[in-house]
């Protein structure tokens, strides 16, 4: 039976932080001091290369078994065998017993693997301790102990060291980072190489504030300005301190929260430190931040709240002289605004400061420059005149409307019913009319508004398809084209000019999983609209006939796809102007039809609207109804 194998590296593969950083390795060290139950650790870095490194604590130490127990046990739960709190030495006197543990996941113990291969470990307790050396070793052991011997001490503790090979730590910057890392508590004392740390100035001028988030987290925050205490900080932002010790390094913007821009002198003038006990479990492995939870989104809403009031008290004066410098450079354009439109320029600035107190004066100005166009372009004036112009029960009207309607939502609806209705309306006015340009005004409007030929085809789905055209412009000899419209560079590319009529056709698509999921054409719409006066006859439907044939046996379409053609002229001869296929359905149409059909599916509307389409002239009309809305496209 084959056991599990470690490679001789797994270590610092799988604890890269700790054995590569000497402020992690030292803090993670630290810590488990911090656990111990210790009041009092020394650091020993030496001062040159090619000496020992150690970390001395006056915690309760282990006995031989409980350094097997927990010291050999790759990632050991703290938590689950030893509870969240600390235990301390029973000989010590202190006041608050209550310590919470950072330990939780068994990797800081093996933060001397950050300076050598191998590290001792001498823990004593009751006058009793043991020496053990610690290598890292491969095959069944990732890590094992080279040797142990007993020891005599008087007391209680643990002595950490390490003979440094690599990774010599800066004792300035570990002091810096180190005071940084560990917040001040009177009963715990923190030394590198005999100089005592001071972890906080403790001053008065400390402003303290206790908040509570939607969780229930107790939040203790603490604003610290540089400017008016001895408290000397080399790292401002946010730092926040889970069980006395910080979650990474302090900073202005966690996850999506920016709190504050580090470039203003706001920012390199305060330090806000953030205690708490209620998030331990959401602070990442390695203490370098937090898990993405609700919770913590909630601590930072909460934190975000006391830092943008502490700017607006901060900023006040200072927002006060940027709103003065803004009026006094809009001066000349505001006086020409009414009081209410005064207000509402003051109401948003207030508001625009009072979210952004840092905002740059030349954005500010853009922002009023821009509320005052809009002011402009309310054209209340004139509303105000049509208002008046209303009977009570027009006001009424109105009034019930806009309470059952969004305006935008009304906009929408007329817009797509008055481009209906103009294009019938043209089509009503021109179709007849031998003068009439009918390839570049009737026929695009027909060929645009395929609503007319039935409600499935009512789809911004239906679109023009490339390898479609291509089949139906093979259909025809040259001497069939009309040549002129086709050199004509206003011409549809879709559309088939031909010396009596034009074609277009449509469709959309679906994947044909037999052909490889490539989209072929599935539902086909054929619309050959005969020039002004031309009477369809059965050559002309045997014609459309012969197109829908010749399409569904091309090969470009989907195997279950069906064609529907319309022949649209101004009169239908002695033909039956319903024509089923095998491969489709064959349909002949006036143009008067569609305008009487498009009568009823827009429900009498443009006769009840007649006044108002009658004020609008000819070229206008047609003008409006040739703007084409806006279509997907789906073409291959």
């Amino acid at each position: 039976m084959s056991s599990i194998k470690f490679e001789e590296d797994y270590i610092f593969r799988n604890n890269r932080s700790i054995t590569s950083s000497p402020d992690i390795a030292l803090t993670e060290l630290v810590a488990n001091a911090w656990d111990a139950g210790a009041l009092a650790v020394d650091i020993t870095i030496p001062i040159e290369d090619e000496s020992y490194i150690s970390i001395t604590d006056d915690g309760c130490g282990m006995s031989e078994d409980e350094f097997m127990e927990r010291w050999m046990t790759l990632n050991y739960n703290r938590t689950k065998h030893q509870g969240k709190e600390v235990t301390f030495p029973p000989d010590m006197q202190i006041e608050n017993k209550k310590r919470i543990a950072y330990g939780r996941n068994g990797v800081g113990r093996h933060g001397m693997l950050c300076f050598s291969d191998r590290y001792s470990v001498e823990t004593w307790r009751d006058g009793v301790g043991m020496r053990f050396v610690i290598g890292v070793t491969s095959g069944d052991e990732p890590f094992s102990i080279l040797s142990k011997d007993q020891i005599k001490k008087v007391g209680h503790g643990t002595t950490i060291s390490a003979y440094v090979s690599r990774n010599n730590p800066d004792i300035d910057s570990i002091k810096d980072i180190l005071s940084a890392r560990f917040i001040y508590d009177p009963q715990f004392i923190l030394r590198v190489n005999g100089e005592e740390l001071t972890l906080s100035s403790g001053d008065d001028d400390v402003q303290n504030i206790e908040v509570v988030t939607k969780d229930g987290a107790k939040l203790d925050i603490s604003i610290v300005d540089s400017t008016k205490t001895a408290h000397i900080s080399r790292r401002h932002g946010v730092a926040f301190w889970v069980g006395g010790r910080l979650v990474g390094n302090p900073s202005w913007s966690y996850r999506r929260w920016q709190f504050l821009d580090a470039r203003y002198k706001i920012a390199k003038r305060y330090t806000i430190i953030v205690q708490t006990e209620d998030i331990i479990d959401d602070v990442l492995p390695d203490w370098t931040g937090f898990y993405d939870t609700v919770k913590m989104d909630n601590v930072y809403g909460e934190v975000n709240k006391v830092i943008t009031e502490l700017v607006s008290e901060v900023m006040e004066e200072q927002v006060t002289d940027l709103k003065r410098d803004v009026i006094d450079e809009k001066r000349r354009d505001l006086e020409t605004l009414s009081i209410s439109e005064k207000r509402e320029i003051s109401s948003f600035m207030d508001m625009v400061t009072k979210k952004n107190p840092m905002i740059a004066t030349e954005f500010l100005e853009t922002s009023v420059e821009a509320l005052m166009q809009i002011q402009q372009a309310k054209k209340g004036t004139e509303l105000l005149s049509q208002l008046s112009a209303m009977s009570p029960e027009e006001l009424d009207s109105l009034s019930d409307l806009l309470k059952a309607w969004d305006i935008n939502d009304v906009i929408n609806v007329i817009d797509e019913i008055d481009r209906r209705i103009l294009v019938v309306e043209a089509i009503s006015r021109v179709y007849e009319n031998k003068n009439t340009d009918e390839l570049h005004t009737l026929h695009p409007l027909v060929l645009n508004a395929k609503w007319l030929f039935g409600a499935e085809f009512d789809s911004p789905m239906f679109v023009s398809n490339r390898a479609l055209n291509t089949v139906v412009k093979s259909l025809f000899k040259e001497s069939e084209y009309d040549l002129e419209a086709i050199a004509n560079p206003r011409k549809r590319p879709d559309i088939v000019c031909l010396n009596r009529s034009t074609l277009r056709t449509v469709c959309t698509e679906r994947r044909d999983i037999e052909a490889g999921e490539i989209m072929k054409p599935d539902q086909i719409l054929i619309i050959e609209l005969k020039r002004g006066g031309f009477e369809i006859g059965a050559v002309e439907v045997a014609q459309a006939e012969n197109y829908v044939r010749q399409i569904k046996k091309s090969g470009v379409l989907h195997k279950e796809s069906f064609i529907h053609a319309f022949v649209v002229g101004a009169k239908i001869g002695d033909i039956d102007p319903h024509r089923k296929l095998d491969s489709g359905l064959v349909d002949v149409v006036t143009y008067g039809t569609l305008v009487d059909t498009a009568k009823i599916k827009l429900f009498g509307l443009k006769d009840k609207l007649e006044e108002h389409y009658n004020n609008i002239g000819d070229e206008s009309l047609v003008e409006k109804a040739l703007k084409e809305p806006v279509q997907m496209s789906l073409g291959l």
